[in-house]
């Protein structure tokens, strides 16, 4: 009897008057199935490429910050796309959803496109005003590793279109499958390129392209195969709608200037961490592998609440939104106490996977026990939270308050922490975390209010 009212409890949680407890099951579990093989793919090739040493694993780290700092402007296409196709599938609109899942999938390919071609052309400057303090070997890794980054998103970016729209649905078995398909090709590659042949950073760029070229195969077939769910028509696709396109990419500017002010607030971090070495570069990255392991279900939920918002949106229901984002905040504040918890005792197992100088393995341990405190505190009103914001259309508030936050509060104050105090990493990461606290808040004041949902989006 206690375990069906447990199970009574949780279906009330998470079920609404428009939207039932398995709808959000078969949407969530797929994202976090797809979360933890993306988290865990990236944790394999860091620890696999450890083995080239701690110069290849800083130019990685390096370059990543940069990688994330544009993936986002063609990925904030595809998350306005599923926003918006959520929203006419919520109100049963499905001629306008099928065109604008075509749209979706245009504009993450021409803004990847765009993006591929001006900084193949700028490549060596930005590296060198970023991180010209790193040492010639980790530059030279970083140049070959941003090249293939470079060349492999106009493919991402079809994949991105793609599971944006069919997110947008609810589809996240089809989107989860082909993430998959493409990852395990990439992890596949590295194992083949980095381990076996000792390619390092090269082999990197090898399998991350080839992975990507055989994913927009599998993309251009899902689109296909879900064509009726989505209501695409091929003539969409002969004949795109360059108002349409220009529409998405309208809504999705707010998506891209919280992105690129949040991402490039992070690259100025990593600028500060460069100038600490490259001991602390690498010890940078392996820690951030290894927290990245608990962040896996909030993260997934994350993604999760932006279509399920959505569609209550566009059913004009909020009370539904409101209560679905309170059980999704609290489910991630659990999901880290107990994964934090149980990460614990395997540090030093998971350590010796990336084979880093003894000397930074204190270091490493103090951050993990940093983010132990103040994971289940902050970050899901830091980052669930303002998911249900920008679902709803309140994206320029969440923008604002991101581009606060971060360069005012973690640059500033991890500059006079870090660098200027002396507490280097140590200091930067506990700034990072504080600014989740203070970003989290302003969103909670503002979700309790009516505002978050006023903006209409179609």
């Amino acid at each position: 009897m206690a375990t069906k009212r447990i199970g009574n409890k949780i279906r009330g949680w998470f079920s609404g008057e428009d939207i039932s407890f398995a709808f959000i099951v078969s949407l969530a579990v797929p994202v976090i199935i797809d979360q933890f093989f993306l988290v865990s793919f990236n944790f394999i090739n860091t620890a696999m490429i450890s083995s080239s040493g701690a110069e290849a694993v800083s130019a990685v780290n390096m370059v990543g910050s940069l990688h994330y700092f544009m993936v986002q402007v063609f990925a904030a296409v595809g998350l306005g796309g599923t926003v918006v196709i959520a929203q006419y599938y919520g109100r049963r609109n499905f001629r306008e959803m099928g065109k604008m899942a075509a749209s979706t999938v245009f504009g993450c390919f021409c803004m990847a496109l765009a993006l591929t071609i001006t900084f193949l052309v700028l490549r060596d400057p930005v590296l060198s005003l970023l991180f010209g303090k790193a040492e010639p070997t980790v530059m030279t890794n970083a140049k070959i590793y941003m090249t293939g980054l470079l060349l492999s998103y106009p493919m991402q970016a079809i994949v991105e279109g793609t599971n944006g729209s069919l997110r947008g649905i609810g589809r996240t078995k089809a989107s989860l499958k082909l993430s998959l398909l493409m990852n395990a090709i990439y992890i596949a590659g590295n194992f083949l390129f980095v381990s076996q042949l000792g390619l390092g950073v090269r082999g990197l760029t090898y399998s991350l392209n080839i992975s990507r070229f055989i994913a927009v195969f599998f993309a251009i077939y899902t689109l296909y195969a879900n064509s009726g769910l989505l209501h695409i028509r091929r003539l969409y696709f002969r004949y795109p709608s360059y108002k349409k396109i220009l529409h998405i990419i309208k809504i999705s500017i707010p998506f891209a200037t919280e992105s690129l002010v949040f991402n490039g607030g992070k690259i100025i971090m990593q600028i500060l961490i460069v100038s600490l070495g490259t001991q602390n570069i690498a010890a940078n990255a392996i820690a951030v592998s290894w927290v990245q392991l608990s962040e896996i279900i909030p993260s997934a939920l994350s993604t999760s609440l932006v279509p399920i918002v959505g569609q209550c949106i566009g059913r004009d229901n909020i009370r539904d939104a409101r209560k679905l984002t309170k059980s999704f905040v609290l489910l991630g504040c659990l999901a880290f106490i107990t994964v934090d918890l149980l990460l614990l005792p395997f540090f030093h197992v998971g350590m010796s996977l990336f084979n880093p100088p003894a000397g930074t393995i204190p270091l490493i341990f103090q951050i993990f026990i940093i983010y132990i405190f103040t994971h289940f505190l902050f970050w899901s009103i830091s980052f669930i939270l303002p998911a249900a914001l920008r679902a709803a259309g309140d994206a320029k508030f969440t923008t604002a308050v991101s581009l606060l936050s971060m360069w005012i509060y973690r640059i500033g104050m991890g500059y006079l922490f870090g660098i200027y105090l002396g507490y280097g990493l140590l200091g930067l990461f506990t700034v990072t975390c504080s600014e989740w606290a203070i970003r989290g808040s302003i969103f909670y004041f503002r979700f309790r209010g009516s505002k978050w949902y006023a903006n209409k989006l179609i």
